[in-house]
């Protein structure tokens, strides 16, 4: 595996561990703007622990923004926003208004991928990601849900 050069930034929120052996390969605008989430949030948020959930190797035409061998680095990653459900008590993301929440925090800190996912466990995902935008400035969004890619306003509020 090849190993990025680049400073890494210093992360408040996230430890380099968390990333698992993908962290020399992420891109630090990914990372920038993921501690920015999580500071927005205000609450904690669990990188997922699914094997592809932070980079991949798919090849050099696999479009995915996970796809290390296109991009040269993890330019996404699949995490799991925690909700407060009382002082230090935390559950997954469940609702209409946590999912809303959860895409306009995203979009405020300046993802240009976003996806939310209900058919994941233990609560909903969420997918960010660093892509270029489209042509016409818009940030791509999407939803999966029970295995079926949709419109995400299917998932909001």
């Amino acid at each position: 595996m090849t190993t990025k050069t680049a400073t890494r930034p210093t992360l408040k929120y996230f430890k380099p561990s968390e990333f698992r052996n993908w962290y020399s390969l992420m891109s630090t605008d990914l990372l920038v703007k993921l501690d920015a989430f999580r500071e927005a949030w205000g609450a904690p948020v669990r990188i997922s622990p699914a094997s592809k959930g932070i980079g991949r190797h798919d090849g050099p035409n696999g479009t995915s923004q996970h796809n290390v061998d296109r991009w040269g680095e993890v330019r996404a990653v699949d995490v799991f926003p925690l909700i407060e459900v009382r002082p230090g008590d935390y559950s997954y993301m469940e609702s209409v208004t946590d999912r809303q929440r959860a895409y306009d925090t995203a979009k405020q800190v300046g993802f240009t991928g976003i996806g939310l996912y209900t058919d994941t466990q233990p609560g909903n995902m969420l997918h960010v990601d660093i892509r270029e935008r489209k042509g016409d400035g818009q940030v791509a969004i999407w939803s999966r849900v029970a295995g079926n890619y949709e419109s995400i306003y299917d998932v909001l509020a």
